[in-house]
């Protein structure tokens, strides 16, 4: 054979070769692909799946019914499907392994997907899947009819109708119906967004994006250059209500120490602009002037955090809260939080703090902080100042100034506060002169001094309380009042006081947390109202707690006139009587013992539920029963009396019984499922049932208390009454005014008096 004839016969063989190469390769590519493309998912735990495959030669494969779902064990819950999908390759760096891109072009269309962070110790994404996606990015990528929706916990972002756009060569475009935004903190939707995108060095950037009026994107850049390294980038550049903001952020997660950076600057954002988009139902005004944040660290690990802050704020008014400016800046370094400054200038009102605290290195040193901080306030007008932090202003007033340092370190405390006031108002009641100073010691906190003037009152405290494992608290409490009903308001609301004053004098002394009080107060033309109170009240008492607590308290008030005594009632109720009683309690508050009487003599009565006018009685304490001895009462046209018992071994469960002298009647026995209001009728002649006795049950500290009003049926052979227990039984709610729900009874009227017989006349 001559070497022509081999020559050509090689010939024939390598077209052969290639002639078969070129039919066998789209099956090879699209089973090749397929077999790639479901092994690299199980890698990082995901199911593709995809109903056909076209890769004819030299063309865009193209997928069709692709489908990506993550198994159970990973952290993030993927459902992803596309209509159709094609890439064109770059076999030359495919299979020479050049430089360039493997992916010349991506198309996606009919894109739905759900991203939902279900799992946060599930499996993630391997080092070689980011290595693989970076590979993987597209020299241009268009996606249509997208519609997204990822989820964080509480936080939800859904994307509709979206189409994407990108080459390296040209500008590309991008649209969405919707985007919305819902967080705890904020829920914002926006609508028919355009925009310009550009894709140079695998970095993102969306420009040109009007998102809501006063809030334009001028570009948002994702960067994606070093995503085989686990670690992206984000910047945005705002126009927003007037100003500018600039950020930017990078995460990466590879390493375990090091996950965020954060920094960004803002100026002149208008905040009446800022609520009126984000839909603040209290208007804002004022202007942030000037902003510098930076963060770098994970959150995770607040001892390897570094931080900043600065911020000013300058002609803020929320509601009636205004201020003239507002400085904040603070740092965070090595575990050391530094407060460089919070000014706050409200007019001839300001405030200053600033100061420097440490992370502790466990959670037990968390009780023993070391910090360092000085304050300096000079208010002139107090009710400015207090309604800033939401007081109403009404309720403060007057001038103070504040000065002091404190510290602690290695489990010492130490520093001072003073602070001096005149004019003062708190809570509506007036102060004429303040003065305070406050030590703080090594295992002490130490007031010094405590010194309120008012008119001809005066309130002096001093005492100590221990900072150490025990809590202890001890110190005296003098008062000198001239006149108690001015101090009524605080406790019944306004009204109208007695003119004549009411003087008191009250000393406290405490020990270890025992209280040991005295005091009396004087009462015009009557007797003083003395008394005596021992209890202990350590620190951090529950109510619950101290119910349990023992108790020895005593009153003493021989003879009250009540017409000139000050109201504790609002309306007032007592226009006179005499009011006397003696009364011991020991025991506790949840078990008490009371032993002594209390007695109403020529009561004159106004503004209650029964429309009394008159009244007199007594009730004797005898342990743990007290008996109602007697109760007289009249209305414009009845005389009513009554006698009964009350049993208060359990204040939690309180008896008591009433049974009246005279008839009594149910004048509306309908059904009532909550009694607001008693009415007290007069009757002559009725046929409704007769009420024998009426039962009070309820805990003395709480409001479920119920009526049990009781019929007589019967006498028994020893002549007592036989009474049925299940007539009637509602709940109470008096005062409440709860639709006015009436409990009507009546009595028969007052007889009317006989007058006397003229005389006949004499013929």
């Amino acid at each position: 054979m001559s070497w022509r004839t081999r020559l050509l016969l090689g010939a024939l063989f390598v077209l052969l070769a290639v002639l078969i190469a070129i039919w066998f390769t789209p099956f090879a590519v699209s089973n090749g692909i397929r077999l790639w493309v479901w092994w690299k998912g199980r890698q990082e735990g995901l199911i593709v799946k995809i109903d056909k495959i076209d890769a004819p030669l030299l063309r865009p494969v193209t997928f069709r019914g692709l489908k990506v779902t993550s198994t159970s064990g990973n952290a993030f819950r993927i459902e992803l499907t596309a209509t159709q999908a094609s890439a064109a390759l770059n076999l030359k760096s495919i299979l020479l392994r050049t430089d360039g891109r493997a992916i010349r072009s991506v198309s996606i269309q009919q894109l739905h997907g759900q991203v939902r962070h279900s799992n946060p110790a599930g499996r993630t994404i391997t080092q070689r899947g980011w290595m693989t996606m970076q590979t993987l990015l597209p020299q241009n990528l268009t996606i249509s009819s997208a519609e997204v929706r990822v989820e964080d916990g509480p936080t939800v972002m859904l994307l509709r109708n979206a189409f994407l756009s990108a080459s390296e060569i040209e500008a590309g475009r991008f649209y969405a119906d919707e985007v919305m935004i819902a967080s705890p903190w904020f829920r914002q939707t926006f609508s028919q967004l355009r925009g310009a995108t550009s894709w140079q060095g695998n970095r993102l950037t969306v420009a040109a994006l009007t998102l809501t009026r006063g809030f334009d994107l001028q570009s948002i850049t994702a960067d994606l250059s070093r995503i085989e390294k686990q670690r992206i980038g984000l910047e945005f550049d705002v126009d927003a209500f007037g100003g500018k903001l600039r950020a930017s952020t990078s995460h990466e997660w590879r390493s375990p120490h090091f996950n965020w950076k954060l920094a960004g600057s803002a100026t002149d954002i208008s905040l009446a602009q800022t609520s009126e988009a984000l839909g603040f139902t209290d208007r804002v005004d004022g202007l942030l002037h000037a902003c510098n944040f930076s963060f770098h660290g994970n959150p995770g690990e607040p001892a390897r955090v570094t931080a900043s802050l600065w911020t000013e704020l300058t002609g803020l008014t929320w509601r009636d809260r205004t201020a003239e400016a507002i400085m904040l800046g603070a740092a965070l370094y090595n575990r050391q939080i530094q407060l460089q400054q919070l000014y706050i200038k409200q007019k001839t009102n300001q405030f200053t703090l600033s100061g420097e605290a440490s992370f502790p290195s466990n959670s037990s040193d968390w009780l023993s902080p070391d910090f360092r901080g000085d304050i300096s306030a000079s208010i002139n007008h107090l009710g400015d100042f207090a309604s800033l932090f939401g007081a109403n202003p009404g309720d403060f007033g007057g001038k103070i100034a504040i000065e002091g340092a404190m510290n602690a370190r290695d489990r010492k405390i130490g520093g001072h506060i003073t602070a001096s006031g005149t004019s003062l108002r708190f809570f509506k009641t007036s102060i004429d002169a303040l003065k305070a100073k406050l030590n703080l010691k090594a295992t002490d906190l130490e007031l010094e001094q405590l010194e309120l003037n008012r008119k001809s009152d005066l309130l002096r405290a001093q005492g100590k309380i221990d900072l150490s494992h025990e809590h202890s608290y001890s110190g005296t409490f003098n008062a000198t009042i001239g006149n108690v009903a001015e101090y009524l308001t605080i406790f019944r609301g306004p009204g109208e006081n007695n003119i004549k004053p009411a003087p008191a004098d009250i000393q406290v002394k405490i020990d270890s947390g025992n209280w040991d009080a005295r005091g009396a107060i004087g009462l015009p033309d009557s007797s003083s109202i003395n008394f005596t109170a021992r209890f202990p009240l350590p620190l951090g008492t529950s109510w619950n707690a101290f119910l349990t607590f023992p108790l020895n308290v005593t009153f003493d008030f021989p003879s009250i006139f009540l017409a000139n005594a000050p109201q504790f009632f609002h309306p007032e109720i007592f226009r006179d009587g005499i009011l006397s009683g003696k009364l011991s309690l020991s025991g506790t508050l949840h078990h008490p013992r009371i032993g002594g009487d209390v007695q109403l003599v020529n009561g004159k009565l106004q503004n209650t539920s029964l429309n009394l006018t008159e009244a007199s009685g007594r009730v004797t304490f005898d342990g743990i029963r007290a008996s109602l001895d007697f109760f007289n009462a009249a209305t414009k046209d009845l005389d009513l009396s009554f006698r009964g018992d009350v049993d208060f071994h359990d204040t939690n469960d309180l008896t008591a019984r009433i049974a009246a002298s005279v008839p009594i009647f149910d004048l509306r026995p309908r059904t009532i499922d909550c009694v607001s209001k008693i009415e007290v009728e007069s009757v002559a002649e009725t046929l409704a049932p007769v009420v024998a006795e009426l039962e009070l049950r309820g805990g003395l500290f709480r409001s479920d208390w119920t009526m049990n009003l009781k019929e007589p049926m019967g006498i028994q052979s020893n002549g007592a009454l036989i009474l049925d227990e299940t007539a009637r039984k509602f709940s109470l709610c008096l005062g409440t005014g709860v639709d006015e729900k009436s409990l009507v009874l009546g009595a028969h009227p007052r007889p009317e008096p006989v007058k006397p017989r003229k005389p006949a006349k004499r013929r």
